[in-house]
């Protein structure tokens, strides 16, 4: 994420200029919603923004617009989709059924004929039909599982995964928000060194300017004229260099908020913090104190209870499933196919209860059984590890930013004697005092300063964003 380090590239010139002014902070309250409702796509602003935009306004229109937190949103409500569904397999299975059969060949078995006709011999065997040339059936069918090991605690396993679903979520609006607000920060910074080095290169302007009209008069060397020109060329090149990174950076804020990334709305996009204003807001807005339990831990400890249910659940697998089975219709038998006449059909009704007992599945069973334990035991070490790793890297946060902070402030107060410093020295070169060579190498004393200054302001920014979200 530490984009700074393309920044610090083409920071090689120097500079003679004030810092910005500090900007009004907006403070900024977070959205306690696991998700926010997202507006039809074809309804989303894509129009430039027309005022300037603060890291208050960017989290909120990208809570509202942005299609990495539509992702989450959607799959929150398929997995509430699939609690309903478990559910439902719980009501008796209801159907109807019908058949209708043409019987090319009716099926026919031998049978003694005195059974039929006490005067035929014994020996004689005649042939009856078991069934007509027509036949059909309609009726509803019914079938309940009063117990059945496979569905035992499927709705319990699918609220678990809506828990943890919801945990999932509000994690990535977390990390989401972070990411916006270090891209928003990598904009500022890279605005403000936008602007920098413009006034580098038209101070340099200047100075090439004086270094062409002393060399006509004989005054300085031409290797000194050239040496004003080598720098005034760098200017240039790390301008158009900056310029392509501050147009990068607001292409991502711009897609993180959910706006279309067009060249108008980069152009149009102004930030109205600097550096002093957004790091004041983002510090009144941040809290270091400790939470009891982080929403990873809550998470990794649903994962846990998930685990356990679905040993629990498997172990039932051993036991028998008992299902009722019923059935309310009528049957038509007739050579001819007269369904409407009512003398042919014949009503048909039954109800039973089936056991089914697993035998060779017990083997499989076992092999599951044994599999669900070792996986309740990883998901309990990993919650230990999180514990333990948590309060780990929230000290070291911690101590990290307390350094950053005070980097922060000696960085910036050498930034602000370096701007006095150019003064002075620019002073001396005007009356004649220093050679041109001598105001050059002051003037990248100052350009590490500056240099040093926006680093360590990212750096303070980075850090209190992420013990913010700790």
């Amino acid at each position: 994420m530490k984009k700074i380090t393309l920044i610090a590239i083409f920071i090689l010139s120097a500079a003679s200029v004030a810092q910005l002014p500090a900007k009004e902070a907006v403070s900024h309250e977070h959205s306690k919603k696991v998700v926010e409702q997202n507006p039809p796509r074809e309804a989303l602003s894509q129009k430039p923004i027309s005022e300037s935009l603060t890291l208050d306004r960017a989290m909120d229109y990208a809570l509202g617009h942005s299609p990495i937190l539509s992702v989450e949103k959607l799959k929150l409500e398929d997995v509430t989709i699939q609690v309903k569904e478990s559910r439902l397999e719980h009501i008796p299975d209801i159907y109807l059924s019908g058949e209708l059969r043409r019987n090319l060949i009716i099926p026919a078995t031998p049978v003694p004929a005195h059974a039929f006709n006490p005067s035929s011999p014994e020996s004689e065997i005649m042939y009856l039909q078991f069934n007509t040339k027509w036949n059909s059936s309609a009726g509803v069918n019914l079938k309940y599982d009063l117990f059945n090991p496979e569905k035992l605690h499927r709705v319990a396993q699918q609220k678990q995964q809506l828990r943890i679903q919801e945990y999932e979520a509000q994690i990535s609006i977390d990390d989401f928000k972070e990411r916006l607000a270090l891209a928003y920060a990598e904009c500022v910074i890279a605005e403000e060194q936008k602007l920098l080095l413009l006034k580098d290169t038209v101070y340099y302007a200047g100075l090439l300017n004086n270094a062409n009209q002393l060399y006509m008069k004989e005054r300085i060397t031409l290797a000194v004229k050239n040496d004003a020109n080598r720098i005034y060329n760098e200017s240039i090149a790390n301008l158009l260099e900056a310029e392509k990174i501050a147009g990068e950076r607001k292409a991502e804020l711009l897609y993180l908020m959910g706006m279309e990334v067009t060249l108008e709305n980069i152009a149009s996009l102004n930030l109205k913090e600097d550096i002093t204003a957004l790091l004041k807001n983002i510090e009144e807005n941040s809290s270091y104190t400790p939470a009891l339990n982080n929403l990873e831990e809550l998470r990794q400890q649903e994962v846990v209870n998930l685990a356990i249910l679905r040993l629990k659940t498997a172990s039932w697998k051993y036991a028998p499933t008992l299902t009722i089975n019923g059935y309310y219709g009528s049957s038509y038998y007739n050579n001819e196919p007269s369904f409407f006449n009512n003398k042919y059909w014949r009503g048909n009704s039954y109800i039973g209860v089936s056991l089914k007992v697993p035998v060779t599945q017990s083997l499989t069973t076992s092999s599951e059984v044994s599999r669900l334990r070792l996986q309740k035991q990883i998901e309990a070490e990993n919650l230990r590890d999180i514990r333990n790793n948590r309060e780990k890297e929230l000290l070291n946060e911690l101590s990290l930013l307390q350094v950053r902070k005070e980097s922060y402030r000696l960085s910036r107060e050498n930034w602000e004697m370096s701007q006095q410093n150019s003064k002075a020295v620019q002073l001396q070169f005007d009356k004649g005092y220093i050679q041109q060579t001598d105001l050059l190498s002051e003037q990248l004393k100052i350009q590490q300063s500056r240099q040093n200054y926006l680093q360590a302001a990212y750096n303070l920014f980075s850090s209190i964003i992420t013990v913010k979200n700790r």
